[in-house]
């Protein structure tokens, strides 16, 4: 639901990756620690360009130049949310799942 609120509420923009922002993440397999790369997302907002740094993380490094469909709070447009469609329908099929199941234990349906 959080994403359909935000999709009809926040204002969308099209955005391209113009660098990547590496971070340093724990490695569960080897303890060691390994890069994650987030993309610096730049877009214009209200006929203003903004840089921002976006939620999704990967191993490997964005593709400079690639396009972002994004959405974009009105009142700070560096905080934006950059899931790509697949991302939103796993998380939401997650949430579903999730509250489904819940619900049928509180029911007393599974036990």
């Amino acid at each position: 639901m959080h994403f359909a609120w935000i999709a009809r509420t926040w204002p969308s923009a099209q955005g391209h990756v113009v660098d990547n922002v590496a971070e340093w993440s724990h490695g569960e397999e080897t303890g060691g620690r390994r890069a994650v790369y987030y993309p610096l997302i730049e877009f214009d907002a209200g006929g203003t360009k903004h840089r921002a740094k976006g939620g999704v993380g990967k191993r490997k490094p964005w593709a400079t130049g690639d396009a972002v469909k994004l959405h974009y709070k009105r009142a700070n447009p560096n905080h934006l949310l950059d899931f790509n469609w697949w991302q939103r329908l796993f998380y939401s099929g997650a949430f579903i799942l999730l509250g489904g199941l819940s619900l049928a234990v509180a029911l007393g349906w599974v036990r």
